[in-house]
């Protein structure tokens, strides 16, 4: 026979037995063993200081039968050593121990002050709040585990934040260094300016002569000019034209040389100083050459 089914013929036999007891006794009798199968149902179920209750108050009821308490007896101490422990601790911001805190376990109070004795909780998992005395808050999530003891569960508070020190300036002791010597611009905008110049000039001087030719062609065969002269008129006025744009970019490109190359500053310096001296430049042309008039001051 296993000891469980021991256990229920034996209770059966203290009720059987109670039948010819007074009313009193068999009461008491059926108080014990309801709190024995109740015992062993929290147990189950996990909750194992609802459990000690039980098997406590079988055990040192005086009016249960001597074998059903020496029973409960024996299951309370067994259970004893599952029922895990916890120690609390709180450090305030300054490092130091706080006592004077509220500790409670899944909004259920379970310290009102700290001493550093152990705290009897069930299995399971737990959000455990620290309130302080000034009222701030601190929180932990445990899983407490079965048979687990003094286990210390200690949370801290943030630091107080400590001014940073302000070093004291170095002192420069050094002599200041010498400013550096101003440097004059590149002069590479000055030769790019001048290439430009002489590639407009050059540009000027091919189509005017180009187009002079075909004007002392249409000069000789004056007034009666035939028809196929008409392309030749055309192409005059296209050369003269170009004669003309080319006379104008020579001319300022030659005006921004000569102002980089005196000066010796850079190009937008010397760009600045063109647009403050020269005010603006005109190019006419006619059919017998083209002319450029720079207006400003220099």
């Amino acid at each position: 026979m296993s000891s469980t089914s021991l256990r229920i013929f034996s209770a059966v036999l203290l009720l059987s037995g109670g039948l010819f007891a007074p009313g009193a006794a068999r009461a008491d009798t059926k108080s014990c063993v309801q709190a024995h199968s109740s015992a062993q149902r929290e147990v189950k179920a996990g909750r194992l200081k609802e459990a000690a209750q039980l098997y406590t108050a079988c055990g040192s009821d005086a009016t249960c039968p001597e074998q059903l308490r020496t029973e409960c007896t024996e299951l309370l101490e067994t259970l004893r050593r599952n029922v895990p422990t916890v120690i609390f601790s709180v450090i305030d911001k300054a490092g130091v121990d706080t006592p004077t805190v509220k500790v409670y376990a899944n909004d259920q109070l379970l310290s009102d002050g700290l001493d550093g004795r152990a705290v009897e909780l069930d299995p399971g998992k737990y959000h455990i709040r620290f309130v302080l005395a000034d009222g701030a808050e601190l929180s932990s999530d445990i899983v407490v585990r079965e048979a687990e003891k003094n286990r210390l569960v200690q949370v801290r508070a943030e630091p107080e934040a400590k001014p940073a020190a302000v070093a004291p300036a170095p002192q420069n002791t050094a002599p200041a260094p010498a400013p550096a010597p101003a440097t004059s611009g590149s002069p590479v905008a000055a030769w790019v300016a001048t290439g430009v110049a002489v590639a407009g000039f050059a540009t000027f001087g091919t189509f005017a002569i180009l187009g002079n030719k075909d004007k002392q062609n249409l000069n000789d065969c004056k007034p009666s000019c035939p028809d196929s002269e008409r392309s030749t008129r055309d192409g005059l006025k296209t050369k003269f034209l170009v004669a003309d744009i080319g006379l104008g970019v020579g001319a300022a490109s030659a005006v921004l040389a000569t102002v980089l190359f005196i000066t010796g500053s850079s190009q937008d310096d010397a760009k600045d100083s063109v647009k403050r001296g020269v005010r603006g430049f005109d190019v006419a042309s006619s059919p017998h050459g083209a002319s450029l008039l720079l207006r400003g001051s220099f």
